[in-house]
């Protein structure tokens, strides 16, 4: 994995976080301001994390699946089980309880943590599905299903190369369909930002950057101009999000992110300029390793806070919500993650 790469991982994650604060409740009108315009844009994490998986498994198999006919499928899948399932079921079993109690109120829906724990919620537009138990695992359950066709992706994309085209259908498509959907935001959610076979668009286009990537690579690029279009490519994502109130909120899922999200991935995997130089530092890289469990796990702190803490400052909760996600990030990453998906890997 590139350094870089694994570094903005974290900062994407956090805007995450940034976008489930909206429960804070005060008359700061800076804050409001924040709180309806940035915050709530958060999900576009959820973009640049679909586009990079599918970056880093192109940059790490797709060479692989094309020269070896006898690609060992099983082995890859289980690879991707051991990196994602056991922290899912770690979260599910945590927050469990919390969804019974509070919010089921004593009486089990079977279905729904049948449904999450198998990681099936996101095929189902209903709100109480895709967002039920650990809410942000439904993006788990999106990228399970991009796990399992990715090596079809590939073999597809090798040998009809056109295909890649078809993304530009999901523009019109959207389009048209959008009105439909407008008066249940529920249903909108469910179908544009939820639904697996829709966002597989962006994890294709995430395969299509790294060909992209690996065709541009060797291209000699100094210092400065390496910085500047790290810079650039920043800005854009900025004016991207400037103007996001007068896109369709279905766009917004996703596609409309897609110039500035490629050009971040692409941008910062050439690893040519300054601010990719500090993204290498340790510290950063760390926090980029250790972000997946921290996306897991800090709807729950923010949920059994919000719950049990007692009432205090809610900016001072904010700062304790984030600490305590960090703190257990690492310490899930170390003593659970990295050694549940080694042994999964040895013994399966």
């Amino acid at each position: 994995m590139l350094k870089s790469l694994t570094s903005l991982r974290f900062f994407f994650a956090f805007a995450v976080f940034l976008s489930h604060l909206t429960y804070v409740i005060t008359k700061l009108h800076w804050y409001n301001w924040l709180k309806n315009n940035v915050f709530f844009e958060g999900y576009l994490g959820v973009g640049f994390f679909f586009i990079l998986s599918g970056f880093v498994l192109a940059l790490n198999y797709e060479r692989k699946i094309i020269d070896n006919p006898d690609f060992n499928k099983k082995k890859f899948y289980i690879a991707r089980v051991a990196r994602i399932y056991p922290l899912h079921v770690l979260t599910f079993l945590v927050m469990l309880p919390f969804v019974i109690i509070n919010v089921w109120k004593g009486y089990i829906h079977w279905d729904i943590p049948i449904l999450n724990l198998f990681l099936l919620q996101s095929y189902i537009p209903i709100k109480d599905y895709y967002f039920s138990i650990n809410n942000v695992s439904w993006s788990i359950s999106t990228e399970f299903f991009f796990y399992i066709m990715f090596p079809f992706f590939v073999i597809w994309l090798h040998k009809f190369p056109k295909l890649k085209y078809l993304l530009l259908l999901i523009i019109p498509v959207i389009f048209i369909s959008e009105p439909y959907f407008r008066s249940d935001l529920a249903l909108e959610k469910g179908i544009f930002y939820i639904n697996p076979l829709v966002r597989s668009f962006d994890f294709i286009l995430g395969i299509i950057t790294f060909q992209i990537y690996d065709k541009i690579k060797g291209y000699k690029i100094d210092y400065l101009k390496g910085s500047l279009f790290e810079i650039g490519s920043i800005l854009l994502l900025g004016i991207f999000f400037y103007f996001h109130l007068d896109i369709l909120r279905a766009f917004r899922y996703g596609i409309y992110y897609w110039i500035p999200m490629v050009a971040i991935v692409l941008i910062f995997a050439l690893q040519k300029g300054f601010i990719s130089k500090i993204l290498q530092h340790k510290v950063f890289v760390y926090l980029g390793e250790i972000s997946f469990s921290f996306y897991m796990i800090h709807m729950i702190i923010i949920k059994y806070g919000n719950q049990y803490l007692p009432k205090i400052n809610d900016f001072t909760k904010i700062g304790i919500y984030f600490v305590v996600a960090l703190f257990l990030s690492a310490i899930i990453f170390e003593y659970f993650e990295k050694p549940i998906a080694k042994w999964i890997k040895k013994t399966v």
